[in-house]
């Protein structure tokens, strides 16, 4: 069903369901075609899908790192820019890192924060958040906090490599956890089920995962705000590891989160868990697939990982020193990228076009993702421009069955290329 070549303006709320559904009863099951287990009369996901072990190096990208960043311990994409931060008792700065020349372009200062532990950090579309709540020392602190801020806060790096953020744009959160008993007891180092360097935020809810030193899992928590404010992080659920996590992320506009981590033992093997096709927000209800990685003589001490698009972007590590002389190995701060599209199912996405003008300018789009030309089935499109702007589809576009596009209330639409409605 094309709609002709003509301007073509939407200013109501709309949305488009394109395909149709026959009622029938579901049947649980796997239905990740790349498990070991896959049933194709399954209808609903159960989470019992199974794999074949697989080993994945994630190839070495820059080897060093900037020196500046010797401990980096956060990572995340913003703004089309790779940013990272250094661990506890660094500077309390952020930077910004060209993935193409490998290039530190920026030093970005918080005002006023402290930097206890900074373990990771996230990025929501629009603000930062930087996670002050490494407790491996003693698992006693009562100080665990977010550091939250704007993207925008920030001023253009050509003109100013090193700025500062003014302390009152800086919003803090702080958490306890609902199920450790306050205050909490010191506890002898790296030997508690409450220390924390994995961070994801999403759908306006921040999610933590712990690096549980005690029982080799770890544990989901939510903390249910984003605002400034004192919180109780709540346990979802808990994921069987036999590693240390160390970072996670999600995958703009998809269903999608990795984790990071290593055993604390041997040579200190990495290892990645893809999760996909969960549901209700519990990342461990669906699929859950292990990768192995390299150890540490190769990976260091990895602890960051971000998404640059739905299935490619990059791993950071710790500059590492360990073994006993002479015997001692060295693996320097490195950059690694990763890329799991061929490990995980056709997963549906949501794109959200913020901004205001032409469709095909991946700034206007939320994580700088726009619609690609073959959207999977149960995936959106949300038109949500600024009041006084437009999004403007100046280029075909097809529809296909199973796709939602919606038109916020009130908010322009204007077509200017053919858009197909597929049926």
């Amino acid at each position: 069903m094309p709609i002709p070549k003509y301007i073509y303006q939407l200013c109501f709320a709309t949305a488009l369901l394109i395909g149709s559904t026959k009622a029938h009863s579901q049947i649980p099951g796997c239905t990740d075609s790349l498990s070991n287990n896959f049933n194709p009369a399954a209808t609903v996901n159960n989470g019992s899908c199974t794999y074949n072990t697989t080993s994945y190096t994630p190839p070495l990208k820059v080897d060093p790192i900037s020196d500046t960043l010797v401990e980096t311990s956060g990572l995340t994409m913003a703004g089309n820019y790779l940013w990272s931060h250094n661990d506890g008792g660094g500077s309390t700065a952020i930077y910004r890192i060209d993935t193409l020349t490998n290039a530190l372009l920026q030093r970005v200062y918080l005002a006023g924060a402290v930097n206890v532990d900074w373990e990771d950090m996230a990025f929501d579309g629009t603000n930062f958040y930087i996670g002050d709540f490494g407790n491996n020392a003693n698992g006693a602190r009562t100080d665990l906090k977010i550091y939250k801020f704007p993207l925008r806060a920030i001023p253009g790096h050509t003109t100013n490599p090193v700025t500062t953020i003014e302390a009152g744009l800086i919003e803090t959160i702080h958490f306890t956890y609902s199920n450790q008993p306050q205050p909490p007891q010191p506890v002898a180092a790296n030997s508690t089920a409450f220390d924390c360097e994995a961070m994801i935020v999403d759908s306006g809810r921040i999610h933590l995962f712990t690096k549980n030193w005690v029982g080799l899992n770890t544990v989901h928590y939510i903390i249910n705000g984003i605002a400034t404010g004192s919180y109780t992080a709540m346990p979802q659920d808990t994921l069987p590891t036999n590693y240390l996590v160390t970072a996670a992320a999600k995958a703009p506009g998809r269903n999608v989160v990795v984790l990071l981590g290593y055993q604390n033992t041997g040579t200190a093997n990495h290892f990645m868990h893809l999760l996909t096709q969960y549901s209700g927000g519990n990342f461990f209800n669906g699929n859950k697939r292990k990768l192995n990685l390299p150890s540490v003589l190769s990976m260091g001490q990895a602890e960051g990982i971000t998404f640059r698009n739905s299935g490619y972007g990059y791993i950071s590590n710790e500059k590492f020193v360990g073994g006993i002389s002479p015997f001692i190995i060295t693996v320097r701060q490195r950059l690694r990228s990763f890329n799991i599209a061929n490990y995980i199912p056709n997963v549906p996405g949501s794109y959200v076009f913020t901004g205001s003008g032409n469709w095909n300018i991946a700034a206007n789009w939320n994580f700088y993702l726009m619609p690609p030309a073959n959207v999977f089935a149960g995936s959106q499109i949300i038109i949500d421009p600024p009041m006084d702007g437009s999004c403007i589809l100046n280029v075909p576009f097809t529809v296909k069955p199973g796709v939602i596009l919606q038109v916020r209330p009130g908010k322009s639409f204007i077509v200017h290329q053919n858009l197909t409605l597929q049926r």
